[in-house]
């Protein structure tokens, strides 16, 4: 795998545990845009502007899909590439690296490039990256 893939798909697992807060916070300001506008609107109908619909907005879209699919991936993982992924990706209580994972969960740092790998595949092909 590409190193931008690992990196692309590294980035979206360390926002996996903030997303529902990013979700919620994007679709505040679109409700705060489609008031504030709908205001003017009725004041100046010369000006109106054509609004995005929450359920047609990207950026939430994408969100919501990329958390669907993360959910889907570490269901279908195993305990221990479960909790090497959560160990390495999601944990920012402390900095954490593949040795230090490898001894708390008692495999050899081999098999957890193995198992975070074969992660980063199906999470890259349900991504369809």
């Amino acid at each position: 795998m590409e190193k931008w893939k690992k990196d692309y798909l590294k980035g979206i697992l360390k926002d996996y545990p903030k997303m529902e807060d990013y979700y919620l916070e994007r679709k505040e300001k679109l409700l705060f845009h489609t008031k504030e506008t709908q205001q003017h609107a009725y004041a100046n109908t010369k000006n109106k502007k054509l609004l995005i619909s929450i359920s047609l907005d990207r950026q939430l879209i994408n969100l919501e899909r990329n958390r669907k699919i993360i959910s889907l991936c570490l269901d279908n993982a195993t305990s221990e590439t479960r909790e090497i992924i959560e160990l390495l990706y999601m944990n920012n209580k402390q900095k954490v690296n593949l040795d230090l994972v490898a001894d708390q969960i008692y495999l050899s740092k081999r098999q957890v490039i193995r198992l975070r790998d074969a992660f980063f595949e199906e999470l890259a092909e349900h991504l369809g990256i």
